[in-house]
């Protein structure tokens, strides 16, 4: 892999720090208010993502998807310092943190599919899987740095610190993906946003393989991304943990996800991935579901280390093959699709959780993510010789 792929990943691996810390810094002082807070508060997230992700994706095929990020990374850094000001003169209100997550989500819409291909961009298909599970390897540890981080700036800083260093680490984004430009960058494709969304959509309900990987994504999504931002922060104000021994428990899932990426990176992903993501399904399962036993802090962080390994093998599977099956005049438009699949559900499946027990919640959404396993593998076996299981990879 080349040298510039491996700058733009330290700008963007930086980002991640900062939003991690602006995410948890978020869901802490959402959930000090009230539950129904919190899920306001994160409905405001990703809603604006659900609404524009498609526009997002035409757009960044249309003017390119590294001009776009550019944009984005702009935009969003300006934002994150105003915010950080106005937050420091008034004080956290519902109605701020309801700004913020809305302010943050709408830019996502746009910088997330064009964040997505990047990797594609600078490296070879055939080093893609490894690209993308260097990509993820290096976020997962400024993500796992994050949560002892979070928690520190909360109880220090709180939501002011996490968006003015939300804002640095995107300046510095912006500078080095101005300064690097990807060799395998592709022509803009333009074409009316209507048509272009449209022709999107019929790619992916067409193919097998886009469509199956879209349809168990959005079930894995529903119920797994909601049990760090929601029922994690939940649980340990049920048992009177502190912001910072949150930290400690969200931090488990990013190191059970880093230990699968890093081995991914060295020796490749199996044959059959379809079976493997189906198997990191369970495994998650059985993370989450451990979550509802676990009565202290060593317990809850092994927990989210199981739930973590769970979900490095599904994502580190299945990505690659969503990413390399989609044709590269449609990169942006089917990458919106794919954070869409994530999204949408998300909205419906957070404001559920928040309405129930803590306990209750964790048990749905292990018995989810169990149920989106068992959809893999049998969606696996279906198509085994003409699908999923003959565009995986090894190593």
């Amino acid at each position: 892999m080349n040298r510039s792929y491996y700058g733009w990943l330290a700008g963007s691996t930086l980002s991640a720090l900062g939003d991690t810390a602006l995410f948890f810094a978020l869901g802490w002082a959402a959930t000090g208010i009230g539950p129904r807070v919190a899920a306001l508060v994160l409905t405001g997230f990703t809603l604006p993502r659900a609404v524009l992700l498609l526009l997002g994706g035409v757009l960044g095929d249309r003017i390119g998807p590294r001009r776009l990020l550019l944009t984005c990374t702009a935009i969003v850094g300006a934002c994150c310092f105003l915010l950080a000001a106005v937050i420091g003169v008034r004080g956290v209100s519902a109605g701020l943190l309801l700004t913020t997550s809305v302010v943050v989500g709408t830019v996502d819409a746009f910088a997330l599919p064009a964040a997505g291909v990047l990797p594609r961009l600078f490296v070879t298909d055939d080093q893609l899987p490894r690209a993308m599970a260097i990509r993820t390897s290096a976020t997962q540890v400024i993500t796992l740095a994050g949560g002892p981080i979070s928690g520190l700036l909360v109880a220090t800083l709180g939501l002011v610190g996490a968006l003015t260093l939300d804002g640095l680490t995107f300046a510095v984004q912006f500078v080095v993906l101005f300064i690097l430009k990807p060799p395998y960058d592709v022509t803009p494709q333009p074409a009316p946003v209507l048509r272009s969304a449209l022709d999107g959509l019929r790619l992916a309900v067409g193919d097998p393989v886009l469509r199956t990987i879209l349809a168990v994504v959005a079930l894995v999504a529903a119920f797994v991304l909601p049990v760090s931002s929601l029922c994690v922060p939940l649980l340990a104000r049920s048992h009177a943990w502190t912001a910072g021994q949150a930290g400690f428990v969200v931090a488990g899932n990013v190191c059970g996800g880093l230990l699968v990426t890093v081995l991914v990176a060295r020796f490749g992903t199996f044959d059959r991935p379809g079976i493997a993501g189906g198997l990191g399904c369970f495994l998650a399962a059985a993370g989450i579901g451990g979550l509802t036993l676990a009565p202290s802090i060593p317990l809850a962080v092994t927990a989210t280390v199981i739930q973590g390994l769970g979900v490095g093998l599904f994502t580190s599977h299945l990505a690659p093959v969503f990413v390399r099956s989609t044709p590269r005049s449609h990169l942006t438009r089917l990458q919106s699709l794919l954070s869409l699949a994530q999204t949408v559900p998300l909205i419906a499946s957070t404001n559920l959780l928040a309405g129930l027990d803590v306990h209750h919640a964790l048990a749905l959404a292990a018995a989810a993510t169990a149920l989106a396993g068992l959809s893999l593998v049998r969606l696996d076996r279906a198509y085994r010789g003409n699908s999923i299981s003959n565009v995986g990879y090894s190593g």
